[in-house]
Formats: C-alpha cells, structure tokens, sequence
C-alpha cells in the first residue's frame, strides 16, 4: 500500500478562487459534443467560431456544463491560434483556475521564474493567461470580467 508524504505547506501569495474547467482539443466539435451531451448529461452554453475571432479566440470550440465543472472543447487552443505553441495533439489541452486579477496572479508567477505559454490576453468576456507546471503541462488563469 503506498504511503502518503506529509510535506510542509509553502505559503502562497496567489490563491485560486475555484477550479473552473477542462480543455480537450477534438478532431470533431459535433461528435465531441454529442457524446458528452448524450452520456454526461452535458448542458451547451456557448458555441464560438474561428471566423468570428481574432489572436486567441479564432478559435472554433463549444462550451458545456457538466455536472459542476465546465468542458470546453476545441479544434486548436487559444495558445495555438497565436502561434506561441507548435501544433498540439488531440486530447487534454489544459485546465483553468479562476483567480481574482490575472494580472496580479502573472506578475506573482513571473516573479517566481514560471514559464509563460501566453501573457494575459482577452478572450470574450475573461482575462487569461497560460502558464506551464514543471512536468510541462499547461495552466490556465481565468478572470472573470
């Protein structure tokens, strides 16, 4: 049986407000979106066009609720779109944290030596920004305006 580590706590100055959701990116928004409709109850909120976007939202993707969380599917990520990032494989993109100001929250990371994928930019109606962990996955800061 594994044994859990007890490491001490490290204060942090940025404290995320709630988990907020998940990305996939899909080689298909409609099969995706009836799967997760038909067998995970999920609920569409918003569906966006590339062709109706700029930067990181030319972005084809749709949004649902599932139980308590958001999924948000895409064709490619919003880091993808503005070329910081070479092509991403279909599968998990990134997950997103809420946080009051993102950019409060970029310049505490900056400080600390965090890598950036994407500087706080505008997406709809949020601040975002991407940020990598030290295995290389991707971070999301979301702040809802």
């Amino acid at each position: 049986m594994a044994r859990l580590l007890s490491l001490p706590r490290v204060a942090a100055r940025m404290h995320p407000e709630s988990f907020f959701h998940v990305a996939l990116k899909v080689p298909d928004l409609d099969a995706a979106e009836a799967f997760y409709r038909e067998h995970f109850d999920a609920e569409v909120i918003e569906r966006g066009a590339a062709a109706d976007g700029t930067g990181a939202t030319a972005v084809n993707h749709v949004a649902m609720q599932v139980a308590d969380k958001r999924l948000y599917c895409f064709d490619r990520a919003p880091y993808e779109a503005v070329g910081h990032v070479e092509d991403v494989p279909v599968g998990f993109l990134h997950f997103g944290f809420v946080v009051e100001d993102v950019a409060a929250a970029s310049e505490e990371l900056a400080a600390d030596g965090v890598a950036f994928v994407m500087e706080p930019t505008d997406f709809s109606d949020l601040r975002i920004a991407f940020v990598r962990d030290p295995a290389g996955n991707i971070v999301e800061l979301i702040e809802h305006r």
